[in-house]
């Protein structure tokens, strides 16, 4: 499992920017972003390559964050590659609050991102069907 940062923002001109600027400025690499508007604010979540910092820093800047546990899963870069990982899901009976996609550059393969009740359970039963998550050094394991 790795952290996953959420960020509440306000949807307005810029503020993605100045987001992603406030990082970058701090040396924060983002391994994997995703954007959800919801009327007036919006969350972002993202993976970086050093969730403390990138904490700090948005905290320091005056960003209300949330840090959750989630996990990142590869999966084959073929037609059925994300079917094939809810099957698994489902086998389990678990429910999937929230997944996103991203590209993990460092093995050159595509992740799902997903967060579900039961993180410890889903990834026990996910690596025994030969998936691989990345740990917090953000290594495949």
């Amino acid at each position: 499992m790795i952290k996953q940062i959420s960020i509440y923002t306000e949807n307005r001109k810029g503020a993605l920017r100045t987001l992603v600027r406030t990082l970058a400025d701090a040396g924060v690499a983002l391994r994997a972003f995703v954007t959800n508007e919801n009327g007036e604010f919006g969350t972002v979540r993202i993976l970086t390559d050093n969730d403390s910092v990138a904490s700090k820093t948005l905290s320091d800047a005056g960003y209300l964050i949330k840090l959750t546990s989630v996990l990142a899963v590869e999966v084959s870069d073929s037609a059925g590659g994300l079917a094939d990982l809810l099957d698994v899901v489902e086998a389990a009976n678990l429910n999937i609050d929230f997944l996103y996609a991203a590209w993990d550059r460092t093995t050159g393969r595509p992740m799902i991102v997903l967060h579900t009740e039961d993180l410890a359970v889903l990834e026990s039963i996910l690596r025994s069907k030969g998936y691989r998550s990345l740990g917090r050094s953000g290594k495949p394991s």
